[in-house]
């Protein structure tokens, strides 16, 4: 960035009265400085000494024009472009002034954390270059240096070193093992147990005998339904039962199931009757013709 010549401060160190070519200069500058730091993540050096008391002038100075044209003229369309420009350049000094302090915020944090040999080797290429001072304002440098203040009490609060360093004086306790002593080998006990000989600890063997099922036909359980009747399930009795119920009561059909149901059906004695496939069953006659209809049952008349 090209540096804008301006006339020698005053003796309290404030700029004399810029001239309106000057006024333009610092105008110009302002506007490439605030495209510049718009872009850039590091504070760019200010185009000229004095920098924000040159900025200032040319605010004043854009304001009396805007005053006396509004004074002499009215709301004429000269001062309507006054006004737009200073709304301009109001907005440029307030994008430069944040973007310049995120960018003396990010490089003062990130040079206060990285401070120590180790860092600077670990973050090679992060940590950012020094500022010149010389070429920005004081009052960037006061805020700054604020910032550092900042983060060192920071560190302090959350005890930062001794987050990030690595403390090898009391090493971790070990594990505790789970591993339990296989049991291989064991030698039996009086008792009738039997015991290990690497843990000496008694291990109980369970000795029952296996149940197995006994031998149970069908033609068994038919023969117990036939000598014992009144434990046969609902609806499932004997072929002479179903032949005598059915002669007793002509509305009661004989049906074999097909297809099992979820859920029972009722009778209009309030009976459930619960359909399996392969069962016979012996139920009112509605309820038959309506399960062979659906194709759950079939006749199965004698």
């Amino acid at each position: 960035m090209h540096r804008v010549r301006v006339p020698s401060m005053m003796d309290d160190g404030s700029l004399p009265r810029l001239s309106a070519n000057r006024l333009m200069a610092v105008d110009r500058a302002l506007d490439e400085l605030a495209r510049t730091q718009r872009r850039s993540s590091i504070p760019v050096e200010l185009p000229m000494p004095n920098f924000w008391d040159a900025v200032g002038q040319l605010v004043q100075h854009l304001e009396a024009e805007l005053a006396e044209t509004i004074r002499s003229e009215g709301m004429t369309a000269k001062a309507q472009l006054q006004s737009r420009k200073l709304g301009v350049v109001r907005t440029a000094v307030k994008d430069l002034t944040r973007n310049r302090l995120n960018a003396f915020t990010q490089h003062a944090v990130l040079t206060n954390l990285i401070q120590s040999p180790e860092d600077v080797k670990a973050s090679a290429g992060i940590r950012p270059d020094t500022i010149e001072w010389d070429k920005h304002d004081p009052s960037e440098r006061v805020f700054y240096t604020g910032i550092g203040h900042l983060v060192d009490k920071y560190k302090h609060e959350v005890s930062w070193k001794a987050l990030l360093s690595n403390n090898w004086d009391s090493p971790a306790p070990p594990p505790m093992s789970s591993v339990h002593t296989p049991l291989t080998e064991f030698v039996p006990d009086s008792n009738g147990g039997e015991i290990s000989e690497e843990s000496n600890a008694p291990v109980i063997i369970d000795s029952a005998p296996h149940w197995e099922d006994p031998e149970y036909d069908e033609e068994d359980r038919i023969r117990e339904i036939d000598e014992f009747p009144e434990i046969a399930p609902l609806g499932r009795g004997s072929v002479d039962d179903s032949v005598s119920q059915q002669q007793k009561d002509p509305d009661m059909r004989r049906i074999l199931i097909l297809q099992d149901l979820d859920d029972p059906i009722i009778t209009e004695g309030g009976e459930e009757i619960t359909l399996t496939t392969g069962d016979i069953e012996f139920c009112p006659s509605i309820i038959a013709d309506t399960l062979i209809a659906a194709g759950i049952a079939e006749a199965a008349d004698l």
